[in-house]
């Protein structure tokens, strides 16, 4: 039968590459080589000692091995891969079989092209949150772009939906990186969604939920200054978004609380909070029972920037976020009605109008978040389409930032696990079954915020490896 020649870049040479027990033998084949080797080079000293001579010889001997190997069928490419011929056998095949067979050799391809690991500190971070979203129908072409990063891994959700056997993510413990407890925000297990504020500020309760407050991938990137931003075609004040920037006790303290001064409500932590106030991008919908909510929250974020003397943008219309003075403005707020985010492009316009102030020479971290509650908004083809432009956007930094798109489609039956697939710095510790919990340390590592804001040696070392 005839033959035909397939290369693919093999990765049996790439460091990082072998398995367990391909590495245990390695080492314990080095380690015999290595004593051997001395036994032998005893053995030669004796005879020969140090002439040059000898010396001269071993020199020939070990480059005519070197080109040996390189004669060999294997060539080096550009990149540095390894790439090897294999045979492959031509077969007659009807159109419906071979269009498979050609789409999966090129996936073959790419498969052993993902050698190289990107170990520098993620400058940027841009994860996408797409939880309980809708599945599309099958043979929707084309693929979303997220199918194509390099890595993957499953996130497990932990937290238990009270009175139902279904698995639940939590907010807190995904971007705060602990276990938390039902229907809280912001918080530890230690403090329940029916502990009540109290009337003076010096009580042990407060102080009791301060010392379990947890800290969110965006204040640790708010401590070293990275630039950071939340935005959603939902309620910003949901408590998914909210547990970026805000503490509650209960989740349903969104617009109010027993008590605004030693509990405040969602809505006041994102406008006043040490979080929310720093917030370089702010984007979604705000709804509340007061009549001109909206209105109000606008002009005391507005008088903050004025006060503080810092540039900045209220934008009204998705069509501004596209505006090129955006880039100039280094904070900008957008809070629109549904009718505005139910447009087909508006998670996309959302991600790019946050893009165009968070760029900077510090770096940044954004937090995008595809609403579960309004099945009309939430498709992967609107998902995919920000993507995409992020990509885009940042075609001139892609090697220093780190690209995060978490997805589950609970609504079509299993909520076992959500899908992570990234792609930029660190993205290969992302490689099994993980914790929810494991997403926001692992940004935090990959970033070098958080308890990692002072591994500057470690990153270092990291990029000489």
């Amino acid at each position: 039968m005839a033959r035909e020649e397939f290369n693919v870049a093999t990765i049996d040479s790439a460091e990082g590459s072998f398995s367990a027990q391909q590495w245990s033998s390695y080492l314990d084949g080095g380690a015999r080589d290595r004593e051997n080797a001395g036994k032998r080079f005893a053995r030669r000293t004796e005879g020969c000692g140090f002439s040059a001579l000898c010396v001269g010889l071993l020199i020939a001997i070990v480059f005519a091995i070197v080109l040996l190997c390189v004669g060999f069928i294997v060539v080096y490419e550009n990149e540095g891969q390894v790439v090897a011929t294999v045979d492959l056998f031509t077969e007659d095949l009807p159109p419906e079989q071979a269009v498979w067979f050609d789409s999966n050799l090129a996936e073959l391809r790419n498969a052993f092209r993902v050698v190289e690991e990107n170990k520098k500190r993620a400058k940027n971070v841009i994860l996408f949150v797409a939880l309980d979203s809708a599945v599309p129908s099958f043979g929707d072409y084309p693929r979303p772009i997220w199918e194509s990063f390099p890595h993957l891994a499953l996130l497990r959700p932990t937290t238990m939906v009270e009175r139902t056997a279904r698995a639940s993510f939590s907010p807190t413990s995904m971007f705060c990186g602990i276990e938390t407890g039902w229907h809280t925000i912001g918080f530890d297990s230690a403090v329940k969604p029916w502990d009540t504020c109290v009337s003076t500020p010096n009580s042990s309760s407060t102080h009791h939920h301060h010392h379990h407050q947890a800290a969110s991938i965006l204040q640790w990137a708010q401590t070293v200054g990275r630039r950071t931003g939340v935005i959603t075609n939902g309620e910003i004040v949901q408590p998914f978004p909210a547990a970026l920037y805000a503490h509650a006790a209960n989740a349903s303290w969104l617009h109010d609380s027993p008590d605004m001064l030693l509990c405040p409500d969602v809505r006041s932590q994102l406008l006043r909070g040490p979080v929310g106030k720093k917030l370089n991008v702010i984007a979604g919908k705000l709804t509340c029972p007061d009549e001109f909510c909206r209105e109000a929250f606008e002009a005391e974020w507005e008088n903050e920037r004025l006060v503080e003397g810092t540039s900045y943008k209220v934008v009204n219309e998705l069509s501004d976020l596209l505006d090129p003075t955006l880039h100039d403005a280094e904070y900008s707020l957008g809070l629109y009605d549904q009718s505005a985010l139910a447009e087909s492009t508006a998670f996309r316009d959302l991600v790019v109008g946050a893009l165009n102030v968070l760029e900077s020479p510090e770096g940044f971290v954004l937090v995008a978040i595809a609403d579960p509650s309004d099945a009309q908004v939430v498709v992967p083809r609107e998902i995919d389409s920000a993507v995409r432009a992020t990509l885009k956007k940042l075609s001139g930094a892609l090697d220093d930032s780190l690209i995060v798109v978490v997805r589950s489609d609970v609504r079509d039956g299993d909520a076992g696990f959500a899908t992570v697939h990234a792609i930029g710095p660190m993205s290969h510790l992302l490689h099994r079954v993980h914790n929810e919990t494991f997403l926001a340390h692992f940004i935090s590592y990959a970033a070098r915020i958080g308890r990692f804001r002072d591994a500057d040696l470690t990153n270092l070392i990291l990029q000489i490896v």
